[in-house]
């Protein structure tokens, strides 16, 4: 029969219990209500490949979780919050993101302004991971000493999200011997061990997000792999994985296992490629071009360039040696290339430091930090170009080298002196920036003939290039100074608290959490970029973090050496909701040929800006922008680190070249490597024909609505009654964008709730709408818990028209009950089963038509005066035993509708099994056959051995290869009994899974009459 709606009247307590129960619980991951209620914690509409992300990971949390792997720019972003947003409303209090340092920023943001959630930064130290919330930590801290010590010393996590996995991670099987067994002395991937240590001893399910899984080899893929198939089935141990998948190395695939491979990996890897989404999209992806804008240097210019250069590259200098020599060479090259005005203000740091050496005073590792201040950030400031070190806990000493006579350190003082005031003389003539203004006229002019938004983003290294923009943009009088927006690691200045004050009086809607103050001013900031300014000067702590699709225009004022910081500049604006082409501009001095050189690797043999056209529309590069996501993400850390030892072994500017000519070359080799072994992998993980991958989408774009419409609907009853059975005022305003309703101050409300509230039913532009996690949603259902505390006496009213299935059962009497069934198998699920028995009945009444009495017309039966009357005594009618043995039978009926998903999965994980076994008897056999051919060697050559010595040491031989053979026997006839511990432990583990009989827990009964 069809299930009727509730009543359009107040609900009892009865119902409001059980709609409030139904509202919350556990769904299995392709139920419709599950997946579709995380989007109403969402401030975005995701796409149906986002979607089809969720239902696979909620799927394989509680089996170890799962690798997103979806094509760069196809938001993994809000496929993770939707999952984390739908656990914490299922209960999960403690969920860790492990992303690149550079990128925790980002992920605050975003979590914040797009799923109302407020993380927080751990730290390594004791306490730093305590209590409820979501936790976000660089992977280095995270996977260093004292970062392993701190999560171990920490409660459990429900969820861990690993971002960019590949880029330390992948490495894991390097902490593996030949043999298999951990090297827990190994010094390679001491980040990804020390993290698996901490997930495996709390059990903690795994999402890894990486857009390129397979890189550079078949075992990078298994250590990925690792972190979600706990129980190591899947691909078995590295030996066997490269015994039965890898060819003559780990870069080849054996012949002949592509789709077995692709079969395996299917089960914990989902990924979706652009050309698939596409047609999904709300707003489709849009391509981006650079720009590139020459200038000359001017002659004092040149000469300054040239006379500094050669300054650092002497490997004498007085004013740093050692370790801190080489950090000096290669923050000053950086300062070269950003502005003269950064270039000054450093070499006066150096003129200070030489000073205080004259004077006889200490060095230590502050002063280095003193003249490399202008870049903001350490990770940037301290060896710029290394890469994130591998282990924090790891500090490099410092050599000091030799102590120096006065008078040298006077001769060095005045030159540096010397090149200060040519630096100061020339920071009025700078080359790059007028090609600045070059290009904002550009900007400018295509924006009046409708080509873009007008807006210019511009990034920076270097605080004080960062000022010297602004300065000399005002000067130019093409944009006043309220036109330009400034941001940085610490926005404290009086122009960003107008901002702040603005934001708050223009866009914050004062529903949901209150952001952080550091977040309050990130987002005002970019409204102010958004809604009043038109250039927008920022040094990499914008780089990370910050959404500005509302601009399409970028300018690299600087470009960093490491591709995958100018991929993070790029996305702020070339990201999911731009509406027009991206502009990225460059600047490039002419007469450098160290800076041309960097260039061309960058953008043309790397592919990282799409085509490159110069300032009058010539095309100097045919480019494809999406192929340089990949390969920064692949080639990036190892580019970086190769341009900073160029710089620290060169020793004249012609060496610099001569270096960097051949690294043009050779990263030409490597993009040829990475190619070759993604040509031959990539299919593993693109197992899903298009056309099958779009069908599936287009059902999930069908079915999203009415499950959202029914997921607003039951909400919204939840919270109507609760206001109602507290008596409480609300008023809903009717807008076209939609309904939102407003609840005045009440004391009746709890906690911050007392104050109002407001939330939209729905979607509404603006204002945060109702879903699971909302503190009115949580105080209504937990109210209506509270509801039913006895046995409520019941009358049930069926409408005149009943259908006949209810018709009959007027003026009957008996009892009810409400239990909950949770089935902890694959997925944990929890079904609300009613149980209804009535007089003159021999079973059960249908759980349809319970469910269908609990939504008709109910009141209080009222006192008991007659027995024999419809408000007479209900007690009596039907006996416990009764309820109990009708439960058991809607017990086993409901038992059977969950046993046809478990039995599936069960079955694939039983195969799983099966073919671990398989794998390991093949390699023990082919070990034993090699081990048989060469024994038979052996003992021909003990029988043809001439001389003692020589006939011992081939009965040695021979004597080897029989223990050899004799244990493979042994072990294969172990494997034939199924008597690995591998396979009994993931064994016993499936048939716990499917076989554990269901929890039921009572809710609460009651005695009825139908009427």
């Amino acid at each position: 029969m069809t299930t009727s709606s509730w009543p359009m009247g107040s609900l009892h307590a009865v119902q409001r219990r059980y709609l409030a129960e139904d509202l919350v619980r556990l769904r299995r991951a392709d139920e419709q209500r599950r997946y579709a209620a995380p989007q109403r914690a969402a401030k975005i509409d995701p796409n149906p490949h986002q979607i089809e992300a969720v239902i696979f990971a909620l799927a394989r949390v509680r089996e170890g979780g799962c690798i997103l792997a979806d094509e760069v720019g196809l938001g993994k972003t809000i496929e993770t919050g939707l999952v984390i947003a739908q656990m914490l409303a299922e209960g999960a209090s403690r969920v860790l993101l492990v992303a690149p340092k550079p990128l925790l920023g980002q992920w605050r943001q975003e979590l914040f302004t797009l799923f109302d959630i407020e993380a927080r930064e751990g730290r390594a130290a004791p306490g730093g991971f305590d209590g409820p919330g979501v936790f976000l930590v660089g992977r280095e801290q995270a996977g260093s000493e004292k970062g392993r010590d701190a999560l171990l010393a920490s409660s459990r996590f429900q969820l861990c999200v690993i971002d960019e996995a590949h880029e330390v991670f992948a490495g894991l099987y390097k902490r593996y011997d030949k043999f298999g067994e951990p090297k827990n002395d190994a010094k390679e991937a001491r980040t990804a061990g020390r993290l698996l240590e901490v997930l495996e001893a709390f059990e903690t399910p795994v999402i890894l997000l990486t857009a390129t899984p397979i890189q550079n080899n078949l075992a990078e893929l298994w250590g990925l792999v690792r972190y979600v198939d706990p129980l190591g089935t899947l691909l078995g141990d590295l030996p066997t994985f490269r015994e039965v998948f890898c060819g003559t190395d780990d870069r080849q695939l054996a012949r002949g296992q592509e789709d077995e491979l692709r079969s395996r990996l299917k089960t914990v890897i989902q990924r979706t490629l652009r050309r698939q989404a596409q047609e999904f999209l709300e707003k489709p992806f849009v391509e981006r071009q650079a720009r590139l804008f020459e200038y000359e240097m001017s002659v004092e210019e040149r000469a300054l360039y040239d006379d500094v250069t050669k300054y650092l590259l002497e490997p004498g200098i007085i004013a740093f040696q050692g370790r801190h020599r080489q950090l000096l060479l290669i923050g000053f090259h950086r300062r070269m290339a950003s502005s003269t005005r950064a270039l000054a203000v450093s070499l006066q740091r150096v003129v200070d430091r030489l000073r205080r050496k004259l004077r006889g005073q200490g060095d230590d590792g502050a002063d280095v930090a003193s003249v490399l201040d202008d870049l903001e950030q350490s990770d940037v400031s301290y060896g710029y170009g290394r890469g994130e070190p591998e282990d924090e806990d790891e500090e490099g000493g410092d050599d000091l080298g030799p102590s120096f006579t006065p008078e040298a350190i006077q001769g060095e003082l005045q030159r540096v002196e010397g090149f200060v005031r040519r630096a100061e003389r020339l920071v009025g003539d700078d080359g790059k920036l007028r090609a600045l203004l070059t290009a904002l006229s550009f900007v400018t002019k295509q924006a009046r003939e409708g080509k873009g938004a007008g807006k210019l983003v511009i990034f920076t290294e270097s605080l004080v290039t960062q000022d010297h923009i602004r300065e000399r943009l005002v000067e130019s009088r093409l944009v006043r100074e309220d036109e330009i927006t400034l941001f940085r690691g610490t926005n404290d200045s009086p122009a960003a608290r107008a901002a702040l004050g603005r934001w708050r009086d223009e866009a914050a809607s004062g529903e949901g959490p209150e952001p952080s103050s550091e977040m309050a001013m990130r987002l005002a900031l970019v409204h102010e970029f958004k809604t009043r300014s038109r250039v927008f000067i920022s040094t990499e702590a914008g780089a990370k973090g910050l959404n500005l699709q509302f601009c399409d225009a970028l300018v690299n004022y600087d470009l960093p050496w490491n591709p995958q910081r100018i991929e993070q500049r790029i996305g702020r604006c070339h990201r999911y909701g731009q509406k027009n082409e991206v502009t990225v501009i460059n600047f490039l001095a002419k007469d450098n040929e160290a800076q041309q050189l960097t260039f061309d690797i960058l953008s043309q043999k790397l592919d990282l800006f799409g085509t490159v056209l110069d300032a009058s529309d010539k095309v100097l590069h045919h480019g494809d922008a999406s192929a340089g996501g990949v390969l920064a993400s692949a080639l990036g850390a190892e580019l970086e680190a190769e341009l900073r030892r160029i710089y620290e072994r060169s020793r004249t500017v012609d060496e610099v070249t001569a270096e960097l000519r051949s690294l043009r070359e050779r990263v030409v080799d490597h993009r040829h490597r990475f190619e070759d072994t993604h040509a031959r992998t990539a299919q593993l993980i693109e197992e899903h024909l298009d056309d099958d991958v779009k069908r599936v989408l287009r059902l999930r774009r069908q079915e999203l609505p009415s499950a959202l419409a029914e997921l607003d609907r039951d909400v919204w009853s939840v919270v109507r009654a609760y206001l109602e059975a507290r008596s409480m005022l609300y008023t809903i305003e009717r807008t076209d964008a939609g309904e939102v309703l407003h609840v005045p101050p009440c004391t009746r409300l709890p906690g911050a709730l007392a104050d109002g509230v407001s939330a939209a039913l729905g979607v509404v532009a603006g204002h945060t709408s109702l879903h699971l996690r909302h503190p009115l949603v949580l105080a209504a259902v937990a109210d209506a818990r509270a509801a039913v505390d006895s046995i409520p006496r019941l009358v049930i009213r069926l409408p005149a028209h009943a259908p006949p299935e209810l018709e009959k059962l007027r003026g009957r009497r008996g009892r009810s009950r409400i239990v909950k069934l949770t089935f902890d198998g694959f997925e944990r699920v929890e079904r609300l089963l009613p149980v209804t028995v009535l007089e003159g009945y021999d079973e059960a009444v249908p759980a349809a038509i319970s469910e269908a009495l609990l939504r008709a017309e109910m009141r209080d039966a009222g006192a008991i005066l007659d027995a024999s009357s419809v408000e007479g005594a209900l007690s009596g009618v039907i006996s416990d035993d009764d309820l109990e043995d009708a439960t058991e039978e809607l017990l086993s009926a409901a038992q059977q509708e969950v046993d046809a998903a478990e039995q599936q999965r069960f079955e694939r994980a039983d195969f799983q099994a099966q073919r671990f076994l398989e794998d390991r008897l093949l390699v023990h056999r082919r070990r034993r056959d090699d081990r048989l051919r060469k024994l038979e060697e052996a003992q021909v050559r003990r029988d043809s051995a001439m001389g003692s010595e020589a006939r011992t040491a081939a009965e040695r031989r021979v004597l080897e290869l029989d223990v050899e053979v004799t244990e493979l026997e042994a072990a294969i006839e172990r494997l034939e009994r199924r008597e690995d511990k591998t396979f009994q432990r993931f064994h016993d583990h499936i048939h716990q899974r499917r076989y554990r009989p269901p929890t039921v827990d009572l809710l609460f009964e009651m005695e009825l009459v139908v009427e």
